[in-house]
């Protein structure tokens, strides 16, 4: 995998990105970004993360393995603390916005993860050559 190769490619298909001299920062919008670090020429490291303003996160910066597991922990204490709240007096309300929760964050969750492996993929395609 070269860095001129996945370059010349990237332009051609119209992607946003910036390079570094060892580094190819692909932006795919809605706050996902995918690195590509060619530092060692036998092992080139694909990395995607996301920035601040999107939609799991919110406006933490982290890599995207991170963003859902944070995603779901803060459901779960939301969920937690809503039910705190309606104490005994309603329990259906707390638990459809649980499972609203829940289906935003898988929604959003699959959104970026098939975005990024779809990226990574096409990558790893580009550059068999």
């Amino acid at each position: 995998m070269s860095i001129e190769t996945t370059e010349s490619l990237l332009n051609r298909f119209d992607y946003a990105y910036e390079r570094t001299s060892e580094h190819i920062e692909i932006k795919l919008g809605l706050g996902l970004r995918i690195t590509v670090d060619f530092s060692q020429p036998e092992k080139v490291i694909i990395k995607e993360e996301l920035t601040t303003w999107n939609f799991l996160t919110g406006t933490l910066d982290m890599s995207l393995n991170r963003g859902i597991i944070f995603n779901f922990i803060a459901t779960f204490v939301i969920s937690g603390l809503i039910f705190i709240g309606f104490y005994q007096q309603d329990h259906i309300t707390p638990l459809i916005m649980l499972v609203v929760f829940i289906f935003i964050v898988l929604l959003w969750s699959n959104f970026y993860l098939v975005k990024a492996e779809h990226m990574k993929q096409t990558l790893r395609r580009w550059n068999e050559n």
